[in-house]
């Protein structure tokens, strides 16, 4: 079977989680043997991927390859010889193509109205439609499944449930050293309000009043938090700004906990990838984060700054951190597992 991939948001200067896991499991199914995988999207990822590629009228400027998305992609595939089209990040075409079509949708937070206006404004028009046109989605946990269903008001049987895995790299291997406070409190992960950042500042505000330890951000550095949170910095706050696997598990490894207090997660790679450098983490107790963490987490509530300090007093105050228990829990999501599930829904589908 060949496999096609719609891999437009593969070359993004600083791919997010979704995409990142997006484009991890895109390797997993090339070194899978029994399967031809074919890419479609900018030339600079033949450098990246063993993969044949299509990339025919693309031209790396986000405004044209959206437009390429929906009206050159779709003559591409026809062009190919691919036997099914796999879109990773919900970017599916919008009619119905002469072969199958099988979309990853990681949640609904465009259509709920937690994400940027222009993102989501985009995605408000073009999901639903994708949706309807596909042959099966693929969502990354029960949580958005049933957001899924519910929001899109799709049949039971189309949304399959595939958790996502995490890189090797986080269970093995040696890291790369970068400068970091002595003691700190981490997190990982984008500005979007719907991940919490102000809650986040207020509870270390709290903690820091207690202790002396200080607070790491690392993620996209295309927002300023405290212009766009209208507040004064916060001495003791570092922002690393986007790092590359390696870094980000260094700061893994030597943080005292990740915190991470979001209010909407369709899975929550950062939290899970703490977890298989054996770091504890305190988490929102809302979205996809319960199912994902299970009891390797201490469970917060987002609303609450108080309660958010609470669980970092308790994490840091803790003599009893067990490491093999938190990396059990990471354990249970490799991308070995992820393509073979996947491939049998695509299979399915062709």
């Amino acid at each position: 079977m060949k496999i096609g991939i719609n891999a437009r948001t593969f070359s993004v200067d600083e791919p997010g989680g979704a995409v990142q896991a997006s484009i991890n499991l895109a390797k997993e199914l090339i070194r899978h043997q029994d399967h031809e995988v074919v890419l479609f999207g900018s030339s600079s990822l033949a450098a990246e991927f063993d993969a044949e590629l299509y990339s025919g009228g693309y031209h790396d400027n986000q405004i044209w390859d959206l437009v390429w998305e929906r009206t050159l992609l779709p003559l591409l595939v026809s062009k190919s010889d691919i036997d099914v089209l796999y879109c990773p990040n919900g970017n599916a075409p919008l009619h119905e193509l002469e072969i199958p079509v099988v979309m990853c949708l990681h949640d609904v937070n465009a259509q709920l109205g937690l994400s940027s206006n222009i993102h989501q404004l985009y995605r408000k028009l073009t999901v639903p439609v994708a949706a309807v046109a596909c042959d099966a989605i693929v969502t990354v946990s029960r949580f958005s499944k049933n957001e899924i269903l519910t929001v899109l008001d799709l049949p039971e049987d189309q949304v399959h449930v595939i958790y996502n895995g995490i890189d090797n790299r986080y269970f093995r291997g040696n890291s790369t050293k970068i400068n970091l406070p002595d003691k700190y409190l981490l997190f990982v992960g984008s500005l979007n309000p719907r991940k919490n950042i102000s809650g986040l500042l207020q509870a270390y505000e709290k903690v820091q009043s207690e202790r002396e330890i200080e607070l790491v951000l690392i993620g996209p550095s295309n927002k300023d938090i405290f212009q766009d949170l209208e507040i004064q910095p916060i001495p003791g706050v570092h922002r690393c700004g986007y790092l590359d696997a390696l870094e980000v598990k260094y700061a893994y490894e030597n943080a005292e906990a990740l915190v991470f207090p979001s209010y909407y997660e369709g899975f929550g790679l950062p939290p899970v990838e703490s977890l298989a450098c054996g770091t504890p983490v305190v988490a929102g107790n809302r979205g996809a984060l319960p199912e994902v963490l299970d009891e390797a987490a201490t469970f917060v509530d987002p609303d609450s700054p108080s309660n958010i300090a609470k669980g970092i007093t308790e994490v840091l105050d803790s003599s009893t951190i067990n490491k093999s228990r938190l990396k059990r829990q990471a354990q249970k999501y490799t991308w070995e597992s992820v393509a073979k599930r996947l491939i049998s829904v695509i299979e399915n589908a062709v």
